[in-house]
């Protein structure tokens, strides 16, 4: 077991660590289950670790949701 600074924010981990105990930042070990991609990156410590890019994308994806169905409620009540 080596400690090695995170790729994220640079505290010091463990080589054994699946994820940064400070920033949840995926570690170099693969988490038991065999689980690749994004799996893997979304449920490194209990689904803990969301990249911004994920999280910036259900933001967006939410309000245009919410935007189209009002638009859709709007129509239909108006016409």
């Amino acid at each position: 077991m080596a400690l090695i600074p995170c790729a994220a924010c640079g505290h010091t981990i463990s080589t054994e660590a699946p994820s940064c105990p400070s920033c949840g930042h995926p570690g170099a070990t693969m988490p038991k289950g065999g689980r690749e991609g994004m799996a893997r990156i979304a449920g490194t410590v209990a689904g803990s670790y969301i990249s911004a890019q994920m999280l910036a994308s259900i933001i967006v994806g939410s309000v245009a949701i919410v935007s189209f169905a009002a638009i859709m409620i709007a129509v239909i009540l108006k016409g």
